[in-house]
């Protein structure tokens, strides 16, 4: 059953100004501004102002269609089918440039989210919210600044160098790119605000930003910059959150949403609707392509699995079944006896699993490749049958926390701290433990730095498969180059800034482009 969530739709229009045309901005006259005069006047309008930040995650350029595409893409957990479209493509075979649409559409989704922020931190900043609370306007604000360091931090880990903006733009002058640690600095700063000014999960609404999520990015953060005790710090200050009683197979389907693992997910609702093909964040955009595009049962099957993936996983490893679906697995609720139709199409024992007393069992996958069974509603519906997908997306959860901290442990020297954080992982899915003898004769050592590296990146790969994670893991540990078929060292460590972004803002030039596009 779905838990009660607010709705992310905003209700203001905002829009990054130098990366829109000027009739989509129009706010009440003038495109280029946007007036505050007497709206901060309630609690109400603040929270609304505040929701515009959490609905451009939801558009179709960030986790509504082409965020999931460019992520699982580029770090090539995916394989395309015949039928995927060519700009898509291009980011598992690194034929990307400067001119795909898609970049384009996450570029201009995140800095539309940056600009939702601002709207809500520069009303406090010049005091013009009225009749609220200070405590209330505190954890608004903290929710902004959770939200803009949330977007910049995607934003400087895929282009380096950006635009930094910390106000809503009055004007079409544009912004110059600015260090990538000038953006860094934000960052901690909008985190600390928000980790002392947010509640814990429990004294909130599911959905909304809380104290624990911003310790987690922070220490993700902090990871990030190779700042390793301060990582360890911040992750271990985090408090609230198990795996225990946590299926693995419920950090990847609607029944498990907001469950007492997750820290941040990206909420998508079929009961409240909305298309995710929404670009603006100004209306209902409450569902995600995810699951019509991915899956061959009713879908537009364009991706399978890629072998490498799969084949990292363990054979026994439990988590195959929650993560994917392989030819022979059960599927949807429903039971059926060979004769019976859906549809035009007449059933046959090989379309059903094993028959049950009655003559009935359900439906059975015939693909031979393996299909993504994370974010997929097939157990809940026969097929996606061009029904958009409400199965909410989980940013960082706590089996990610443990796994960043055993690798801060690591590089810190703390070998058993690291050994022990990586165990508890895998106690949760019931797989033998690193440091013994099972593990030892899977190839999986850890007697040293190194092998305890090689254990944090395999268990990474199928704790948090297809969850838009093992790219930026692969950059940051310098891997890319290595296990990316396509990546080329001195170019792909960055995307191309988009060429709309450069054609549009008075600050960028083609001189300003990222390396060798």
């Amino acid at each position: 059953m779905k838990n009660s969530k607010f709705i992310w739709s905003a209700i203001i229009i905002l829009g990054i100004v130098f990366s829109c045309n000027k009739d989509e901005l129009e706010v009440g006259g003038d495109p280029r501004t946007i007036s505050t005069d007497g709206f901060f006047s309630n609690s109400e309008n603040l929270t609304s102002a505040v929701n515009s930040g959490y609905a451009f995650l939801q558009t179709q350029g960030m986790y509504g269609r082409s965020g999931f595409y460019m992520f699982d893409n580029l770090s090539q957990e995916n394989q395309g089918s015949d039928v995927l479209q060519a700009p898509l493509r291009s980011f598992m075979e690194y034929t990307f440039d400067p001119t795909n649409g898609e970049l384009f559409l996450y570029w201009e989704a995140a800095y539309r989210g940056v600009n939702s922020a601002n709207f809500v931190i520069n009303a406090e900043e010049e005091g013009i919210i009225e009749n609220v609370s200070q405590e209330e306007i505190n954890q608004r604000v903290g929710e902004a600044k959770f939200l803009r360091a949330l977007y910049y931090f995607y934003l400087t880990n895929l282009w380096g160098d950006i635009p930094l903006l910390t106000v809503v733009p009055d004007n079409i002058d544009g912004f110059p790119r600015a260090p990538q640690s000038e953006v860094y600095a934000l960052i901690l700063e909008d985190l600390d605000f928000a980790k002392n000014n947010l509640p814990a999960k429990s004294a909130t609404e599911t959905g909304r930003a809380t104290r624990g999520a911003a310790i987690a990015l922070k220490g993700k953060v902090h990871l990030f910059l190779k700042e390793y005790d301060k990582a360890k710090t911040e992750l271990e200050s985090l408090s609230g959150y198990t795996l225990d009683g946590v299926a693995h197979i419920d950090n990847g389907n609607v029944a498990g949403e907001f469950n007492d693992e997750s820290i941040f997910e990206i909420n998508f609702s079929r009961e409240i609707g909305g298309a995710p093909w929404d670009v603006s964040g100004a209306g209902l955009s409450e569902t995600t392509f995810r699951a019509l595009e991915y899956s061959s049962a009713g879908g537009f099957a364009n991706i399978t699995v890629r072998n490498g993936t799969f084949n990292e996983f363990e054979s026994d490893d439990p988590r195959i079944q929650s993560t994917f679906y392989q030819a022979g697995d059960e599927y949807g609720p429903n039971r059926y006896a060979p004769g019976d139709k859906i549809g035009d199409r007449e059933l046959t024992a090989a379309d059903l699993g094993p028959l049950d007393s009655d003559g009935t069992g359900r439906l059975i996958r015939k693909n031979p490749a393996p299909e993504w069974r994370k974010y997929q509603n097939l157990e809940e519906l026969e097929n996606e049958d061009f029904a958009y997908s409400g199965v909410n997306f989980r940013v960082i959860r706590y089996a990610d926390v443990l796994l960043m901290r055993a690798e801060a442990e690591n590089e810190l020297g703390n070998s058993g701290a690291a050994i022990a954080l990586l165990n508890m992982v895998r106690d949760r899915s019931g797989m033998p433990n690193y440091g013994t003898a099972e593990m030892n004769s899977r190839g999986y050592p850890v007697n040293s730095k190194q092998e305890i590296f090689d254990a944090i990146v395999h268990e990474r790969i199928v704790e948090l498969a297809g969850e838009q994670v093992r790219y930026l893991d692969l950059q940051r540990w310098g891997l890319a180059s290595q296990v990316l078929d396509g990546y080329q060292k001195g170019k792909h460590e960055f995307l191309p800034i988009p060429q709309n972004e450069i054609d549009r803002n008075p600050q960028l030039s083609s001189e300003d482009q990222n390396p060798n596009y």
